[in-house]
C-alpha cells in the first residue's frame, strides 16, 4: 500500500496530539523494577536481610523473580555497570582484531612476493 502526503500528515497530527503517559500508569519489566527498587534493596541488605529473603519478599508482593535473577539485575543496576564486561572495564579490553574478508585474503595471496632461489655462485 502506498501512502499519500495527506495521509502521512494526518497520522503525524494524531501522533502529536496523543497525551503523555502518566508515570503512575507506565509499565516496567522486572529488570527496570529492580533498578528502581535497588536503593531499598540495598538498605535491606545493610539491615541484615539476605538476597534470598529479599527475593522471597518481592515474590510475595507480586514481583515474580528468582534469587539468581535478582542478584544479576542488582549487579547491572550498580552505577557504572554498563561500562563493565565480564568483570573488566571496556577500556582494558583490547579491540578485536580485524578479520579479512575472502576477497581481501585472495588479494593478499595474489600480491605476496614469491621467493625464487637462484643457483649458488662463487661471487661474494
Amino acid at each position: 500500500m502506498r501512502y499519500t502526503q495527506e495521509m502521512l500528515e494526518a497520522i503525524a497530527k494524531k501522533l502529536r496530539d496523543m497525551p503523555p503517559i502518566e508515570e503512575k500508569t507506565k509499565k516496567y519489566n522486572k529488570q527496570e523494577a529492580v533498578r528502581i527498587l535497588s536503593k531499598e534493596i540495598a538498605s535491606l541488605k545493610t539491615r541484615g536481610y539476605t538476597i534470598d529473603q529479599i527475593a522471597e519478599t518481592l515474590r510475595g508482593e507480586g514481583l515474580d523473580i528468582s534469587t539468581p535473577t535478582l542478584r544479576s539485575y542488582l549487579q547491572r543496576a550498580k552505577p557504572g555497570a554498563s561500562k563493565r564486561q565480564n568483570g573488566r572495564t571496556r577500556k582494558d579490553t583490547p579491540p578485536p582484531l580485524p578479520c579479512p574478508s575472502v576477497k581481501e585474503q585472495a588479494t593478499s595471496r595474489a600480491t605476496r612476493a614469491t621467493f625464487t632461489p637462484t643457483p649458488d655462485s662463487d661471487d661474494i
